[in-house]
């Protein structure tokens, strides 16, 4: 679980730290910095899969301008506390990164590391680093070693852009790193799109739903055919929506493409490219966080705006769905929606405020007591309407 994450200089946010509840609400007006923030985190996500000019072109659409322009400083700076399960013991993770990136299109165009270091906490571990790795000359603790009493690190070189935590190999000999390397690696973050919801996109054995959603229906595919128990628990879900649905079913067009249909008692069918969108975008949000999110401990999962198109009741039965599950994710949402904002009036605690500066974002709470104290006569989305969360 994610416990506090920090950026530096990553466009515009300036020396902000966030501390994550189980169920994070992100406010704010446009330009405040929401998606910034989402982006930040999920470019550090991809720092542990691929190296730092790929992450950049991908996430953050360049690697020119990463960095906030206002302020003469190159280089980004990323920390992430957190902590989840190895071996029935709960591990406390402490991860620091800095990068150098180039602040203009006549700059050097790679982004390279200057700093890196891992470090843990739990049972045979009091803030031991794991990995330390300084301008590409990297340390690496034999952790087995470690545990039997000798300190033995492998010193080697890595090249500058990319991380260590990408490179590491799965071994025996430090499964505390690859954990971490696999929890950070598994953030996931969505901001799904209606047309690529329609789309037939398909590739064999696919179980993650892409950013936008475009293989919807290939995931779908994958669950009915190989856990037809999952695939009826969300059929019975969707029925909530619909209660028409009786089934989904697929026609596999080609090696690249299927097709997905609704289909009622009847047996009259519905392509899933004419149903709502609404409709598609429930069902894609339903997968990602009742049955993906299962796919991994701990994970984190980043939503932009869920509220598009759903009616909020079936929203707020989504947010009791995964707040009960076993393998409960833990999720942050963006959002402008009052209804949406609304259902969060019982966990005002779990609300972050995003305020567009004159140079830089800034994050903030509300403050609980003013703010549930108004509750009878303001709306928690009237009072965000109003500017009154602080």
């Amino acid at each position: 679980m994610l416990r506090r994450f920090y950026v530096d200089n990553y466009k515009s946010l300036i020396n902000v730290t966030f501390e994550p509840c189980e169920t994070s609400l992100f406010l704010g007006i446009n330009n405040a910095g929401k998606t910034n923030l989402c982006q930040a985190m999920r470019f550090l996500s991809w720092t542990a899969s691929h190296n730092l000019d790929d992450c950049a072109d991908a996430i953050a659409g360049s690697r020119y301008g990463l960095t906030n322009r206002y302020f003469e400083k190159d280089t980004v700076d990323f920390r992430v506390g957190a902590e989840t399960d190895f071996e029935n013991e709960r591990l406390q993770f402490s991860y620091d990164l800095t990068i150098t990136a180039p602040p203009r299109l006549d700059a050097a165009p790679t982004i390279q590391i200057v700093r890196e270091s891992l470090k843990v906490t739990g049972k045979g571990f009091d803030d031991i680093c794991l990995l330390e790795n300084i301008d590409g000359r990297v340390r690496l603790l034999h952790e087995s070693d470690h545990l039997r009493g000798t300190s033995h690190c492998v010193d080697t070189k890595s090249p500058r852009d990319t991380t260590m935590l990408n490179r590491l190999y799965d071994l025996s000999t430090n499964p505390r790193a690859n954990l971490f390397k696999q929890y950070l690696g598994a953030w996931q973050y969505y901001s799904l799109s209606p047309e690529a919801l329609r789309e037939p996109l398909h590739r064999p054995n696919e179980t993650l739903l892409r950013v936008d959603g475009g293989n919807l229906s290939s995931v779908l595919y994958f669950l009915k055919n190989t856990n037809e128990r999952e695939y009826r628990k969300l059929i019975k879900h969707v029925q909530k929506l619909d209660p028409s649905i009786d089934l989904m079913n697929f026609h596999l067009a080609s090696e690249d493409s299927v097709f997905m249909f609704f289909e009622d008692t009847e047996g009259r069918m519905l392509p899933a490219r004419n149903a709502s969108s609404g409709t598609l975008r429930y069902i894609a949000m339903l997968y990602v966080l009742t049955i993906q999110a299962s796919f991994a401990k701990d994970v984190l999962i980043l939503f932009e705006e869920p509220e598009n198109g759903i009616y909020v009741g079936f929203l707020r039965d989504l947010l009791q769905l995964v707040e009960s599950a076993k393998s409960k994710p833990q999720v942050v949402f963006t959002s402008h929606s009052p209804y949406f904002i609304d259902l969060f009036d019982d966990r005002i605690e779990s609300i972050f405020l995003l305020k567009r500066g004159d140079k830089h974002s800034m994050l903030s709470k509300p403050d609980v007591e003013k703010v549930r104290s108004r509750l009878e006569r303001f709306p928690l989305g009237e009072q965000h309407f109003r500017e009154m969360l602080g």
